[in-house]
């Protein structure tokens, strides 16, 4: 009887022990991570603080993709440089380029003269014959010559010198084709002009008409024959419109 307890004891520790190994290996399982969840999870983490859609990149990130961090300096903004000077002249004799020459040498600016399409010869200049093509289109107010070539990067200037002579009391026409071709909003333009005693003939302020969303300075008249002589009023001009 006592030799049957005894296996009986026995054999209840052994069981007992064996649940006991089971249970242990079940929790293990249970409370570790596998393999996959693990690298998900890692993933995951990494990729904490990137950018999901509808979010602002970084600085660095738009720098890399080329998108601007910053707005770009003004013209004219002293850390964004000096600011930027066209001179533009349109001139059939000579007299209108030698100022602009002048101005531009002044001004240290850049310089772009307007060449037509169809070049005028003398007998289109010739004043005393009312059938020429110079008088022609001055007489039509639509007449809108074409100009060969063009300015690049026309918006990187902020003031634009434009020059040219009188004909007929007016602007010669071509002008009106370059107003029509580039946007002057935000821009200041100073006029000058070469002529034969007309002065400036209120153009000025067709050219405030043509350009609404420009400011127009006080402009600059030189007689055709002081054309090559013209430094010391083009450098009280300036003076005067606060350009010096």
């Amino acid at each position: 009887m006592k030799k049957l307890f005894t296996v009986f004891v026995t054999l209840a520790l052994v069981l007992g022990l064996a649940a006991c190994g089971s249970g242990k290996e079940e929790e293990d399982l249970s409370g570790s991570v596998p393999p996959e969840a693990s690298v998900q999870a890692a993933e995951e983490k990494s990729t904490e603080g990137e950018n999901t859609e509808g979010t602002q990149p970084s600085s660095d990130v738009q720098e890399e993709n080329g998108l601007e961090t910053d707005e770009e300096p003004s013209l004219g903004d002293p850390e964004g440089g000096e600011v930027k000077a066209l001179v533009v002249y349109f001139s059939a004799t000579g007299n209108t380029k030698a100022v602009a020459q002048t101005l531009a040498g002044l001004q240290e600016a850049d310089i772009y003269e307007i060449v037509p399409q169809e070049p005028y010869s003398e007998e289109d200049l010739n004043y005393s014959d009312s059938t020429t093509r110079a008088t022609a289109e001055q007489n039509d107010p639509d007449a809108r010559p074409a100009i060969q070539g063009g300015i690049t990067n026309f918006e990187q200037y902020e003031i634009v010198y434009v020059g040219y002579p009188i004909w007929w009391g007016d602007m010669p026409r071509i002008l009106y084709t370059f107003f029509d071709t580039y946007d002057f909003s935000g821009k200041t333009i100073a006029p000058f002009c070469t002529s034969g005693g007309s002065g400036l003939s209120g153009t000025p302020g067709t050219i405030a008409e043509l350009e609404s969303g420009a400011t127009v300075l006080e402009g600059l008249a030189v007689s055709g024959s002081g054309a090559d002589s013209a430094q010391s009023s083009v450098e009280k001009w300036l003076g005067d419109i606060g350009q010096d």
